[in-house]
């Protein structure tokens, strides 16, 4: 790999910078409230301002994945992705008059305590499981996946900045809970913003301007946008992109204890719909800075593609790759950027963490205590086994991060998708719980199996199958041409070949004399014939949504075999639709609140 300028002391410093900061908000978060009750550590009070609040949403969308992912996403793919920032039209107004109602009326803590209110307790800890396996795994690979990446290209250690980082998220997020959460996820947000904007600028004025960049963008294809092929083996249409992936986000923003837990830590009901909706407008600009960071990018490397010609041996370098080459002239900025990237790595870890304390302690601690003793446990034992359960999550994800260095990367690729293939399932039982009055526990529980089932086994199927992927012409015709960028075309477009936009073999090689080059790598795709199953090539997009399908559809057979729901179901644990519809148009409706005696009725009636 081709040797690029590495970091300077001014980096080191820059970068440090974040986790320090970081953990000192967190330890004064902590240690101003000595005396934090239970509710003070896992809900922040349950009276957090709104502004800190939807800073700390909009930071679970910026996770270090997004900030390395779609970039490359656009640079290969074009920028289609873009049209998914629009999904979040649907999803935002869903989430902030429909769930997010019903949520607070029950005054609940975690979401899967209202699964045991409409159901039974099997069911709710079936939630709870599927939870941490969705959010353990993938906080694992979020902290792994960035370091990794930089490793390779600037001479950052790998398992320096794991272990450092992760030290600090464990210690600020078991000390200062949520409320430290919220606080530091308020400063990384701003991290990351000011990382992205400086890489774009930066990387915008070295091409010459956004008119070359929109330019190159269109010469390279990568502007073709809007697809209405109905064809869901089309990765990216507008179909996809809009209702695949409003279901998509809405398993994120609506049923995800992380985001749920932010919804009910602000004082009133009105408060936590405007953090949500102050992250419509939100998403979308950064999507559209990702975006334009992707398009950079290609203008940037358009006639050298750096992964064929050798200069990184994979595409999940090209981010930090670019990094050093635009910034690393200037002492700071790139640490600026790698700081941006590990702030994101540190909001999604830190959320995840305090959500699985919170969940462990509620869900399983605290009944098995009172099916001990006999009676609750008090606020001060809560309290500390609430730290103790942050700490433990926190290690178990440093743990696990040391552990993706010994997975290959199709387990790591398994890993990482794991949480979008958890999350439609998940969807589908709270869909089942709020809408469907006659679905019965048997039903529920066999539906989001199946769900699972069916999920992983497509999801799974689709890594090891490896069906083709329409991947845009990448060049290398202002390369030097050495036998490195040759083996490196020829063993590269092995993941990419596909049957719809093959990789320009045409434009590409005939500007060489290199006989070699062009045979090895044309012969390699005319023998790459797909045999897998066609279900396979079905779009990613469209996972959450088959995962709801599959859930709801054997959820309501089994429950109608079973005999429904024989039990009489207290009407404040289902939504009613017109009701919600109401509220979308301003009209005013019932109030939603119910008292803590009367959850406690609610509770034992059920």
């Amino acid at each position: 790999m081709a040797t690029v300028n590495r970091f300077g002391w001014p980096d080191y410093v820059v970068l440090a910078s974040v986790p320090v900061i970081s953990l000192m908000i967190g330890l004064y978060q902590g240690l101003r409230r000595r005396k934090q009750t239970t509710e003070d550590y896992l809900m922040g009070g349950r009276d957090m301002s709104f502004l800190p609040v939807a800073f700390s949403v909009l930071a679970s969308f910026l996770s270090a994945i997004s900030v390395l992912g779609a970039p490359v996403e656009i640079y290969v793919f074009g920028a289609s992705f873009w049209v998914n920032a629009l999904s979040y039209f649907i999803s935002v107004p869903i989430t902030a008059h429909v769930f997010i109602p019903l949520f607070f009326k029950l005054k609940i803590t975690s979401a899967y305590e209202y699964l045991e209110l409409r159901f039974n307790r099997v069911i709710r800890l079936l939630g709870c499981f599927v939870f941490t396996i969705q959010m353990v795994f993938y906080m694992a690979v979020v902290f792994y996946a960035p370091a990794l990446a930089f490793s390779h290209v600037s001479g950052l250690s790998l398992w320096v900045s794991v272990l450092a980082v992760g030290a600090a998220c464990t210690i600020y997020t078991s000390i200062g809970g949520l409320r430290a959460v919220i606080w530091t996820d308020f400063f990384q947000v701003l991290v990351v913003i000011s990382g992205l904007l400086a890489l774009v600028i930066k990387g915008t004025m070295d091409v010459g301007g956004l008119g070359t960049v929109w330019e190159k963008a269109r010469e390279g294809g990568r502007l073709n946008m809007f697809s209405f092929d109905p064809d869901p083996r089309h990765r990216h249409t507008v179909w996809s992109l809009i209702i695949g992936g409003a279901v998509t986000t809405l398993s994120v923003y609506a049923v995800n204890q992380a985001m749920v837990q932010r919804y009910l830590c602000v004082k009133n009901q009105r408060t936590a719909q405007a953090t949500i909706y102050f992250n419509l407008p939100g998403n979308i600009i950064t999507t559209t800075i990702l975006t334009l960071l992707g398009l950079v990018a290609y203008a940037k490397y358009k006639d050298c593609d750096p992964l064929y010609s050798g200069k990184i041996t994979q595409l999940d370098q090209l981010v930090p790759f670019m990094v050093l080459e635009t910034l690393g002239v200037l002492p700071g900025l790139a640490g600026l950027f790698v700081a941006c990237v590990f702030s994101a790595a540190l909001s999604t870890v830190s959320s995840g963490v305090n959500a699985l304390a919170l969940v462990y302690l509620e869900d399983v601690v605290k009944p098995i205590y009172k099916m001990k003793k006999g009676n609750q446990m008090a606020d001060g034992l809560a309290s500390f086994v609430s730290k103790g359960l942050a700490l433990f999550f926190g290690a178990l994800t440093i743990g696990l991060a040391f552990l993706s260095s010994l997975m290959g990367r199709t387990i790591l690729h398994i890993t990482l998708s794991s949480f979008g293939m958890t999350g439609g399932p998940l969807l589908a039982l709270f869909i089942l719980a709020m809408f469907f009055p006659t679905v019965n526990s048997w039903g529920v529980g066999v539906g989001l199996i199946s769900s699972l089932v069916f999920s992983f086994w497509l999801g799974i199927g689709t890594i090891i199958s490896r069906p083709p992927l329409p991947i845009l012409s990448l060049k290398t015709s202002e390369c030097p041409i050495t036998q490195t960028v040759i083996n490196n075309i020829t063993q590269s477009v092995e993941p990419f070949v596909t049957s719809t936009i093959m990789y320009d073999v045409d434009n590409n090689m005939t500007s060489y004399s290199t006989g070699a080059l062009e045979a090895s790598t044309a012969a390699y795709v005319s023998r790459y014939r797909y045999t897998g199953l066609e279900i396979y090539r079905v779009s990613y997009m469209w996972y959450s949504s088959i995962a709801v399908i599959v859930g709801i559809s054997v959820a309501l057979m089994v429950s109608c075999v079973s005999g429904g729901q024989k039990n009489p179901i207290n009407p404040a644990l289902i939504i009613p639709v017109w009701r919600n519809i109401q509220s979308l148009f301003g009209k005013k409706s019932k109030s939603l609140e119910i008292t803590k005696h009367e959850r406690l009725q609610l509770k034992e009636s059920t």
